[in-house]
């Protein structure tokens, strides 16, 4: 008997909330393909022979034309929420055709701080790590307190901003995923949740351990409160903009 067809989807994520990870135990399923971050400027160079869609996708038709060659191909895109105009992406995320997993942080602070410490280092995520974390972070700089600031600010416009996109989804097309209920110490519970986002695509969680690599944060996850640390200038930045809003570094 032939599958179900799958419904398309957007995996749309904040930056630093753990979507790479969640791409990657999604991708664990064998009827999945999903392309990882299509809308980045350097995403042909990542897949060589791929168009670079950030250049071509000008308006809305223009849009509709990348997604009708990308969901040729596959079945999910991952996205990011700075990688195409605000006009564009609420068109892409209202799509009645498309269900959409929404993810983002609680803790702005850690996101925007494992933010700049990836620019500095070029390690965004654990497979990137060559050698010892302790070496790779060892020459880490002052982050400048007025770009934290500045990233803050835009990072809960777009943060409320796509909150309010999302209420105009329908419930059953939206599946709204936060990291610190993803990614949680308690991998069991971790794959709980990691089932309602297989649920929601019509699938059964895949039966196979490599998950739970993804899903435990002590094997995938890059910064922590011990490599916040390495920052030089990391008790500045956790008395000036921690709160019960941002979040802190440090519990």
């Amino acid at each position: 008997m032939p599958h179900p067809a799958l419904p398309n989807f957007i995996l749309f994520a904040h930056a630093r909330s753990g979507s790479s990870n969640l791409l990657k135990a999604l991708q664990l399923h064998p009827r999945l393909r999903i392309a990882e971050e299509p809308f980045h400027h350097q995403y042909d160079e990542w897949n060589p022979g791929e168009p670079r869609y950030v250049d071509l996708i000008t308006d809305i038709p223009s849009l509709e034309r990348a997604l009708a060659e990308l969901f040729a191909r596959y079945d999910g895109l991952k996205v990011l929420d700075y990688q195409l105009p605000e006009e564009l992406y609420t068109h892409l995320l209202l799509k009645s055709d498309l269900r959409v997993i929404f993810l983002r942080r609680r803790n702005m602070l850690r996101a925007v701080v494992s933010n700049f410490i990836a620019k500095q280092t070029g390690i965004w995520k654990m497979w990137d790590l060559t050698g010892d974390l302790a070496s790779a972070y060892a020459n880490l700089r002052p982050i400048p307190l007025d770009e934290v600031a500045d990233t803050l600010d835009y990072g809960r416009e777009l943060r409320e901003y796509y909150l309010g996109v999302m209420a105009r989804k329908p419930a059953d097309a939206r599946l709204m995923l936060e990291y610190e209920a993803l990614y949680t110490d308690d991998v069991a519970q971790n794959r709980e949740a990691l089932r309602g986002v297989f649920a929601f695509l019509g699938l059964d969680m895949p039966a196979t351990p490599a998950l739970d690599y993804y899903l435990d944060p002590r094997a995938s996850k890059i910064n922590n409160e011990q490599t916040y640390g390495y920052v030089p200038n990391i008790e500045a930045i956790n008395e000036r903009f921690g709160s019960s809003e941002t979040g802190w570094l440090f519990e």
